[in-house]
């Protein structure tokens, strides 16, 4: 009986022992795994953490290539002072980073489109450089001819006006064929001597524009006598030109449809002192364009 009793016992302590066993090996594995996984998690915030300063050296070197466009071209404009407090702002944030990888991948994110912004605007400030070298240029040319003209006013030649017009859009019209003759009488007998004619008459042909604007076109003609001034019937007649106004001698309203008009005539009565023996010279204007230029001498 005793023995008996003696291997159940045994048979218990065995048991016991075999589970003690098993609770070892588990609470061991369990122990490693933790330990693996504390391992690996100090990994990951030391990887973060110099991520982290990557990043703000990152986000440092940025803000110098802003400050470096700031010596470059001066003030910054608003748009850059602005990118420049949100790289700041950024930055600021950077420092309070405690190991969040989502946190670090949206600053990535962020640092990614600020580069973006950087690299457009470097661009800008380059094109922006080169069309100001160009506009030197040509402000240095327009200086040089400047001092070599008195301006546009009353008093232009033609060769003067021909010179501002060269720059006129392929939409403005053109008249050609341009005759200017000294005419007296109902059969209008052409004669060259100041003292004779009782008109001037002025002929043209407007060209073919496909281009123009069709519609009413406003012809203005000035007849500019060998003294310099503008031939008018003393009435004011101005018409608008680059901004401010020009005397015109005579007028005339035609409808404008794409096509060429021909035999456009224009006449303009002798003075009471009769026309100035001389040059005369003619410029035709149509929106508010120089389109043509003649001119008379009369004995």
């Amino acid at each position: 009986m005793e023995e008996k009793e003696k291997a159940q016992s045994n048979r218990v302590f065995l048991i016991l022992a075999v589970i003690l066993l098993v609770l070892s090996g588990i609470l061991g594995w369990q122990l490693f795994e933790q330990k693996a996984a504390n391992d690996q998690l100090a990994t990951e915030k030391q990887q973060l953490t110099v991520e982290k300063n990557e990043l703000a050296t990152e986000l440092d070197e940025l803000l110098g290539k802003y400050n470096g466009l700031e010596e470059e071209n001066g003030q910054l404009s608003e748009e850059m002072e602005a990118q420049r407090q949100e790289i700041l702002a950024l930055k600021a944030d950077v420092e309070k980073y405690k190991g969040d990888a989502g946190k670090l991948a949206w600053y990535r994110s962020q640092l990614k489109a600020m580069n973006d912004k950087y690299a457009s605007m470097e661009a800008k400030f380059d094109s922006l450089a080169t069309v100001h070298g160009t506009l030197q240029g040509e402000y240095g040319t327009l200086e040089g001819e400047y001092t070599k003209q008195t301006g546009l006013n009353q008093e232009l030649t033609s060769e003067n006006m021909n010179l501002a017009n060269k720059v006129a859009m392929g939409s403005v019209l053109t008249a050609y064929k341009i005759t200017v003759e000294g005419v007296r009488g109902k059969k209008e007998k052409v004669n060259n001597k100041a003292n004779k004619i009782e008109k001037l008459r002025t002929c043209f042909t407007l060209s073919e524009n496909p281009i123009a604007k069709p519609g009413a076109k406003n012809i203005y003609v000035r007849i500019i006598g060998p003294d310099g001034k503008v031939l008018t019937k003393g009435r004011g007649e101005e018409f608008a030109f680059e901004g401010g106004s020009m005397t015109y001698t005579m007028s005339q309203e035609v409808q404008y449809a794409n096509k060429q008009i021909e035999d456009i005539c224009m006449y303009y009565p002798a003075p009471t002192e009769s026309f100035q023996e001389g040059k005369n010279t003619i410029e035709i204007y149509v929106d508010q364009t120089l389109i043509g230029t003649s001119s008379i001498d009369l004995r």
